[in-house]
């Protein structure tokens, strides 16, 4: 995604914002003057009558004249203070959008220009990995490949969190998910040390998901399951079930364990006692499936972290199999 896709969401609020102050103060504007007119009306019946009652004219224009100018005064300081406060609070909101794209244009020009250097490095990598027939410096070339591949990550996942952060949309397609594991997830840890073990129960299920939003949720899980993983191999339980309008997939990651409060994973910034992330990983997975008008769910359980994903398919997917 690129700058633009960060400032166009603030951009589309701040105008929104905007009209509905202006709405609120032109509907604030006829409610006053109709209750201006309102009390003017009833002032001059009460006149009337007190006239009627033998009331002198000058005391009734008296305090006619004075009940209109307190409620006037009243009225117009209530309406005066109400559009200042609107005037204000558009002041601020303006401020800190601009800063908040100042930011996030920032930040987008950074990762880009991270992302560029990153690539360059692993390709390099790649050509001294074929060329190097030395066992121990072919080990030191896939631990490289490994860093700049979970930088990658940790570059793209940094992305898409502001891209969130600053409401961005994600575009759904079908996907076959089982393709997907195995063309696109699996070979990103080609490189690593530590081998990783699928149990995999999936069928030939298409889910509506945006490519990019997919990616960093099996990245964060198998990430989480490299990281906190008691032993070697990694295993990874994956199993699927489809419904008429749904596809549930549950990915239980064995020899893991968790300390913390299960009810607030998902939390932006919240990491059990043991975790060394920075919080931001599940948050990313449980968000992008709202998103995707799905739903994500977290249950550590002993020596096991389970993950269930609920993805909506197209309608008609069971039918065509």
């Amino acid at each position: 995604m690129g700058e633009g896709d960060f400032i166009k969401k603030p951009d589309r609020r701040f105008k929104l914002l905007v009209i509905i102050q202006s709405l609120w103060v032109i509907t604030l504007l006829i409610l006053a003057l109709w209750w201006g007119t309102l009390l003017k009306q009833q002032g001059d019946e009460i006149a009337t009558l007190e006239t009627q009652l033998g009331t002198p004219e000058h005391q009734v224009q008296t305090r006619l004249t004075r009940t209109t100018r307190m409620i006037s005064g009243e009225s117009g300081t209530f309406v005066l203070l109400i559009l200042i406060t609107n005037g204000v609070l558009l002041f601020f909101f303006a401020r800190d959008t601009k800063r908040s794209r100042s930011l996030e244009a920032f930040f987008a020009s950074m990762t880009h220009e991270l992302r560029t250097p990153l690539t360059s490095i692993r390709l390099q990598a790649e050509m001294i990995k074929d060329l190097e027939e030395d066992p121990k410096r072919q080990t030191f070339v896939n631990r490289l490949l490994e860093d700049v591949s979970r930088l990658e990550g940790q570059v793209q996942q940094s992305l898409e969190l502001a891209r969130i952060e600053g409401g961005g949309e994600i575009t759904s397609q079908p996907v076959k998910i089982n393709n997907f594991i195995q063309n696109k997830i699996l070979p990103q840890y080609a490189f690593s040390d530590r081998k990783v073990t699928l149990e995999v129960e999936l069928d030939e299920a298409f889910v509506l998901a945006d490519l990019s939003a997919l990616n960093i949720i099996f990245r964060n899980i198998f990430d989480n399951a490299f990281k906190y993983s008691s032993e070697s191999p990694v295993i990874l339980s994956i199993k699927g079930e489809k419904t008429e309008a749904h596809y549930f997939l549950s990915v239980d990651h064995k020899n893991a364990s968790f300390k913390g409060e299960s009810v607030k994973l998902g939390s932006l910034f919240y990491r059990g006692s043991n975790s060394h992330g920075a919080g931001v990983g599940l948050y990313l997975i449980s968000t992008l499936m709202q998103k995707m008008k799905g739903t994500a769910d977290f249950i550590p359980k002993e020596k096991q972290f389970s993950t269930h994903l609920c993805f909506p398919i197209e309608k008609g997917e069971i039918a065509h199999g």
